[in-house]
Order: C-alpha cells, then sequence, then structure tokens
C-alpha cells in the first residue's frame, strides 16, 4: 500500500516536472462546476489537455480541480468569474494571456421557465448576458488570438431549441438560436480563409444537468433515452477534433431536426407548447 501511494506521487511529480519543460497549452472551459462543463473537463484531461476552469462556485471548481489533477495528472487553473459581467469577460482574457489557450469551451449559460410576460425582466437580461452576451464577446476576444497562432478550437454550446421558437422559454429558445446562427456564420468566414481554426457548435438535446433544476423545469418523459452529460462532452470532443461545424449527440436528435425541416413552423411551435406544459 505505502509502495503504490509512493508511486503514485513520485509519477505525478516526475510528470509536473516534465510539462515544465514541455510546452504547455490549456482549454478553457466556462460553466465548468457542474453539468456539461464539468464533463467536458473530465473529457479533455483525459485526452490529456490541460484546463482553465470557469464558473462562480469557488468551492465546486477546487472540487473539479482536485479531481483531475488527481485522476488525469494534468494541471487546472481555476479562474472564478461572473461571466454575465462584461468587466469579467475582458479580465478573463486578460488573466489567459499569459497561458498558450489552444480551445475555448463557451459552456456557461442557463434557461427561465414561464410565461414571457410573467419573467421578471431582470432575470430575463441576466441570462441573455450569459447565454448571449458572453459568448459573443468571448467568442470575439480568443478568436482573434486562435487566428493570430493559426491553432486553436471554439466549441459553443447552443441547443436542439436553437431549431425551433419556444413558447414557455421563449427567450431561452431565441438565445440559443443567436448562438447557432453566429456559430455557423464565423466557422464559414474562418473557412472560406483555409483558416486551421476549428468553430463548433454542440446542440444538445434534453440532458438531466443542474440546468434544469435552473429552469425550475422537469426533463419530459419519453421513450427515447436521456444522455448523460459525460455521453454528450465524450461526443462533442469527438466532433470537435474532426472539425464538425454541428454538433448534435444522439441519434433521435439528429432524426427529429431532420424531419422538422418539414414541419410548418406554426405546427412545430404548437407541438413544442404542448411539450412544455408537462414540464411544470
Amino acid at each position: 500500500m505505502q509502495n503504490s501511494i509512493c508511486l503514485k506521487y513520485g509519477f505525478a511529480f516526475f510528470f509536473f516536472f516534465y510539462k515544465e519543460e514541455a510546452t504547455m497549452s490549456y482549454f478553457i472551459v466556462t460553466g465548468a462546476s457542474s453539468g456539461i462543463g464539468e464533463a467536458m473537463c473530465d473529457v479533455l484531461a483525459q485526452q490529456g489537455h490541460d484546463l482553465i476552469i470557469v464558473a462562480r462556485r469557488v468551492d465546486r471548481l477546487k472540487q473539479i480541480k482536485a479531481k483531475i489533477e488527481s485522476n488525469y495528472l494534468r494541471e487546472v487553473i481555476i479562474m472564478p468569474a461572473d461571466l454575465s459581467d462584461l468587466s469579467s469577460l475582458k479580465q478573463l482574457h486578460e488573466n489567459c494571456q499569459s497561458y498558450h489557450v489552444v480551445g475555448l469551451i463557451n459552456n456557461a449559460g442557463y434557461g427561465l421557465y414561464g410565461e414571457f410576460l410573467n419573467l421578471d425582466i431582470e432575470d430575463e437580461f441576466n441570462m441573455i448576458d450569459l447565454n448571449i452576451k458572453s459568448v459573443h464577446y468571448l467568442s470575439k476576444l480568443f478568436l482573434k488570438d486562435f487566428v493570430r497562432q493559426d491553432e486553436g478550437y471554439l466549441l459553443n454550446v447552443a441547443s436542439t431549441a436553437a431549431f425551433q421558437s419556444g413558447p414557455l422559454m421563449a427567450t431561452y429558445y431565441a438565445s440559443k438560436g443567436y448562438v447557432l446562427q453566429l456559430t455557423e456564420a464565423i466557422a464559414k468566414e474562418l473557412e472560406a480563409k483555409q483558416s486551421k481554426v476549428v468553430v463548433s457548435v454542440l446542440c444538445p438535446g434534453p440532458v438531466d444537468t443542474e440546468f434544469q433544476q435552473k429552469a425550475d423545469i422537469k426533463v419530459a418523459k419519453s421513450i427515447l433515452k436521456v444522455p448523460t452529460a459525460k455521453e454528450v462532452a465524450e461526443y462533442a470532443y469527438q466532433e470537435l477534433m474532426k472539425g464538425q461545424t454541428l454538433i448534435v449527440p444522439g441519434l433521435s436528435n439528429r432524426v427529429l431536426l431532420f424531419f422538422n425541416r418539414f414541419i410548418p413552423r406554426k405546427l412545430g411551435c404548437q407541438i413544442v407548447y404542448n411539450t412544455q406544459l408537462k414540464k411544470k
């Protein structure tokens, strides 16, 4: 037992000493404290990437740092931030300039459930700041770095909600539509310049995470299996490394999105409304 402990810590010492000699590169993960963000941290570390993890909950970030450094022997830098605050976005980018950043996972975001007229406007503006403004601004800041170094991966997390208007979650659905359209357009601009930078958008369907609790909804009952956050993260990483622009985890989600093209928008909106009513 004692020998195994010595071996583990001896290897860890060698690992970190060796990394000092090598050029270290980092992936930034926002919204890293739970759900898909935390799962992305695990997958990235498992694949050999060092991390800069960002969220408001410092206690959770410390737990994730300890877990990853113990299980995967990767370096994890904690940068607590409120990404709904524009000045925090600038500060995050400045703080990352001393690291060789090669990837950004724009995952931070949340949803609000309820009729548009009944939702508090300040709550909605906070959601818009996080779901839209932070994604937009961080994409612009770090993409400039990636293009300059001709290397990098940007993954913006949207949702299958991006493809359809969503009664009872109107602002959330609209925010994810923004992320989808923005990211696909950026990807095309860089592709036209033959850039080596990869720009992708992840559109998961329902995943049973803290997001559902934040939005005060339940995952709708379905005969289809709801994937875990880890399964979504593994698929997202695999497709990101392939250079896929639009990433939709789950065959059932891809099939539904295909048939959604042929459904009149008004009918699709009614279907979403009926589905959302069941979530309360």
